[in-house]
């Protein structure tokens, strides 16, 4: 029985320089690699190389996808006009469907490969349904600068070569689960995974194609890691259906989690809203409702061409109802795995704490105090002030190596009680930049809440300090000169209790 039949039209396999392989032959080579690593045995990858579209559609290619577990369909302008492709492409999907499923669990047999993106009037109407409710692997880009098509080709380039390897490696992991939950006799069968009572229900809402890459690589990472992501299954096309559907799956849920590109996204069927966009308006409902954790990650500098979108993205900053119960993250994505791993983590049990010993004060609680090195002598008055009140305080580092600096700074976020920023000399995107690192606080290894955090706003005035907000730790304004009566509400959550 053949694992894998790939369908593809003929000239998307010529070479671009004569004596070169073609990019369908190069696929299908790689795929076989990577794909035999994970398996740990050689595939077997089935794909004509003779028949031209003039040839008899025979028993051979029938048989041939009559016996595949999965079809790969490399998608391109010809693909859509090439009537044998688009037989074999619906012929599997009858087949499949009639002997034990399309899907094996979560997973479709069906895999989609965009080579070439296809307009989308020249797409033709009788294809399988199931076509519609997959993303796919789009092997291409786009130039930011000159809006130029950048196929995942080692002819384009080192940065084509590299996504184009990284892309074979999602698809390949993607094949291999279905794979070795694939059933003998074509019947459809699905291993439950092992978990542990540490595991976790992650709700990772589906994306538009431009983070689609990130989302697949963070939920990799979360079911090697033995969490449960959800959905399972393919999503309602029809909006109120959808609705009931995510509230029904979010309700299972310990965490959400929503990857926010610059796209806006497909609006279903009876719906006025963007998939990502109706994803996180039921999130936020529930979050409300039930006190759900959620996480939105934007990725760093992201620039939104639709008005929808730009609305969105406002309304994910701004307004509470979009963001309730939410952690914004606009990082790399790597310090989100970082940050999300971190927290899944299981919680230590606290050791059972023992009484000073007699004449032995109890510990003084941690205050990392952080502002601008400008600001290093205007924050005196408030560094002795919150000694005098029992805190042991400690200040960034300015001067030295970065790197050494950028270690001190995060050991203190790990190790600090609380943290009050002092928001003075330095501008908007210091502060937010300083707020953004105690939501990543337990990515550099802090294992317990701070007992207090807050934003003091001091002088010099202007109009953007005072209209800064924050969720993630209180604001508090000092609008003159030093006044300690501002500082109360800091002091009463941080000093430890007795």
């Amino acid at each position: 029985m053949n694992d894998v039949f790939i369908s593809y039209a003929h000239i998307d396999d010529q070479p671009l320089t004569e004596g070169e392989k073609g990019w369908i032959t190069q696929f299908h080579r790689v795929l076989e690699v990577r794909l035999g690593q994970l398996l740990g045995e050689k595939p077997n990858i089935w794909r004509d190389k003779k028949i031209q579209g003039n040839d008899i559609f025979d028993e051979k290619i029938i048989n041939a996808f009559k016996e595949a577990k999965v079809m790969i369909s490399i998608m391109s302008p010809r693909y859509m006009k090439s009537e044998w492709c688009l037989r074999e492409l619906n012929e599997f999907y009858r087949e499949a469907t009639e002997s034990g499923g399309i899907q094996v669990g979560d997973r479709s047999r069906l895999f989609k490969v965009v080579k070439t993106p296809v307009d989308p009037r020249e797409i033709p109407e009788h294809l399988p349904p199931v076509l519609q409710s997959i993303i796919g692997f789009e092997f291409f880009d786009f130039d930011a600068d000159t809006g130029r098509l950048v196929e995942y080709d080692e002819a384009f380039g080192e940065k084509a070569r590299q996504n184009y390897f990284s892309r074979i490696y999602d698809l390949a992991y993607e094949i291999c689960g279905l794979l070795k939950n694939y059933g003998g006799g074509g019947a459809a069968e699905v291993e439950a995974p092992e978990t542990s009572a540490d595991a976790k229900t992650i709700f990772l809402a589906a994306t538009t194609t431009d983070v689609q890459q990130e989302r697949d690589r963070i939920k990799r990472e979360l079911i090697e890691r033995g969490h449960r992501v959800l959905p399972e299954s393919n999503m309602p096309l029809v909006g109120p259906e959808m609705c009931d559907f995510l509230r029904d799956t979010l309700k299972q849920c310990d965490l959400s989690v929503h990857m926010v590109g610059a796209r806006y996204g497909m609006i279903p069927e009876e719906a006025d809203r963007s998939v990502a966009d109706l994803q996180n308006q039921i999130a936020a409902e529930l979050s409300r409702e039930s006190g759900m954790e959620r996480i939105i990650w934007l990725p760093r500098g992201v620039v939104a061409g639709d008005d929808r979108q730009i609305d969105f993205i406002r309304r994910i900053n701004e307004d509470a109802s979009t963001h309730a119960g939410a952690e914004i993250i606009e990082e790399s994505l790597d310090n989100l795995k970082g940050y999300l791993l971190e927290r899944l983590k299981p919680k230590p049990k606290p050791a059972a704490s023992e009484p000073p010993a007699v004449g032995q004060a109890p510990a003084a609680a941690n205050v990392y105090l952080i502002c601008d090195a400008r600001d290093e002598e205007a924050i005196e008055p408030l560094e002795d002030y919150l000694f005098a009140q029992g805190f042991e305080v400690s200040l960034p580092l300015f001067e030295g190596e970065e790197s050494d600096i950028a270690k001190a700074h995060r050991q203190k976020l790990t190790f600090c009680d609380a943290v009050l920023i002092y928001y003075g000399a330095g501008g908007r995107s210091w502060v937010e930049m300083k707020v953004m690192d105690l939501m990543q606080a337990p990515g550099f290894g802090r294992t317990k809440p701070l007992a207090a955090k807050a934003v003091l706003i001091a002088p010099p005035e202007d109009r953007r300090k005072s209209r800064f907000k924050t969720h993630f730790a209180e604001v508090l304004t000092q609008p003159g000169d030093f006044d300690a009566a501002v500082l109360a509400p800091f002091i009463a959550q941080a000093k430890p209790a007795n």
